[in-house]
């Protein structure tokens, strides 16, 4: 029997916007009144049977957003877990040997942290963005998970938040709907940067109109339960075929739309072990969500990750079968190099 809940937010009660299917095994407690839940009842020191891994895909396919606390899962396991939903996306770190791990952690290789002023630490700023992951890529990733590792002390930040995207599109006003019909987003990580600092000269530097984009409809069929979606990001650059102006002004809204207090929902990690797993083509997420960075700079923030890619007829949105994945790092690190020489550290530069 299908039940429907309702859990006060808090910008208010709404009500959760699909029936919720019963689950035998795992036991999911809403963290707000339309998306995201935090599981109990999976056993991760033993196997766990494929009855319970479909009800998990169930539940990530309706909530969007799940969350398993203290887990115990070592980094192999994890990562194994993360198989059993679809292929992974490829990720190495030079920090740990695990294949198919990412490290979006605020680590080198040495141990320490990255202070302000330097690159990295301006690459990082897009996080603080709602965004979809890898939506500048042909291919892209549905899901995402991190595990904590070690986290920076309590009351100083380091969560992250998420925006219900499916609940967003549902109250738009339908003259949106209606101009969003068969609207195609062209996507690109060069792009994401200058939004998050648009003064920093090493972004400015660099023109997202030469470099490879990616184009992906901005109304999607969410495969997990059946509802329409906006996939739009921090990376979508513009509408194809839109008047510029015109088409900054949609992105906007969209984004607008979608930080509205009532669809964010903010996830903190507790202790290692943590896990949250999401559908970037159900939600949006960004790092910390205006909490303050007291922890950056200061603190280890220990988190690893997988993605696993979309597996769905539109897993490569309007792009070539097969394109390959265009790596804009290496890009900005040489402009970088050449305004700023190895040493590379900015400070004098107005990030408003």
């Amino acid at each position: 029997m299908a039940i429907t809940q309702t859990v006060t937010a808090p910008a208010g009660t709404l009500r959760l916007s699909a029936d919720r299917p019963s689950w035998t095994t795992i036991k999911c407690t809403p963290m707000h009144a339309t998306f995201g839940a935090e599981v109990e009842g999976v056993d991760f020191s033993k196997p766990i049977s494929e009855s319970v891994m479909e009800e998990i895909k169930s539940a990530l396919g309706h909530y969007g957003v799940l969350v398993f606390r203290d887990t115990g899962m070592t980094d192999e396991e994890y990562v194994s877990w993360g198989e059993r939903f679809g292929e992974l996306a490829p990720a190495d770190s030079r920090r740990f040997p695990t294949k198919n791990l990412g490290d979006p952690s605020n680590l080198y290789l040495d141990g320490s942290i990255v202070q302000p002023g330097e690159l990295r630490w301006y690459m990082a700023k897009e996080t603080a963005l709602f965004h979809v992951d890898t939506s500048y890529d042909a291919r892209r990733a549905r899901l995402t998970s991190i595990i904590a590792r070690q986290l920076p002390p309590p009351g100083t930040g380091g969560a992250t938040e998420f925006g219900d995207t499916r609940t967003a599109y549902d109250e738009l006003d339908e003259e949106t709907k209606l101009l969003l019909e068969d609207k195609v987003g062209v996507h690109s990580h060069f792009h994401s940067r200058r939004v998050a600092l648009p003064n920093f000269p090493t972004f400015a530097a660099l023109d997202p109109w030469k470099y490879p984009m990616s184009k992906h409809r901005v109304v999607i069929d969410h495969q997990g339960s059946g509802r329409k979606n906006m996939y739009i990001a921090s990376h979508l650059h513009h509408i194809d075929g839109m008047d510029e102006a015109e088409s900054s002004r949609l992105i906007l809204k969209l984004r607008k739309k979608v930080e509205e207090p009532k669809y964010v929902m903010k996830v903190y990690y507790k202790q290692p072990g943590d896990v949250v797993v999401w559908d970037n083509t159900a939600v949006v997420h960004r790092a910390g969500g205006n909490e303050g960075e007291g922890w950056s700079g200061k603190h280890v923030r220990d988190i690893r990750k997988w993605m696993v890619y979309d597996n769905t007829p539109q897993e490569w949105g309007l792009n070539d079968r097969g394109t390959p994945k265009f790596l804009a790092g290496p890009i900005i690190q040489a402009k970088h190099d050449e305004l700023y020489g190895k040493e590379g550290k900015v400070y004098d530069f107005d990030e408003d």
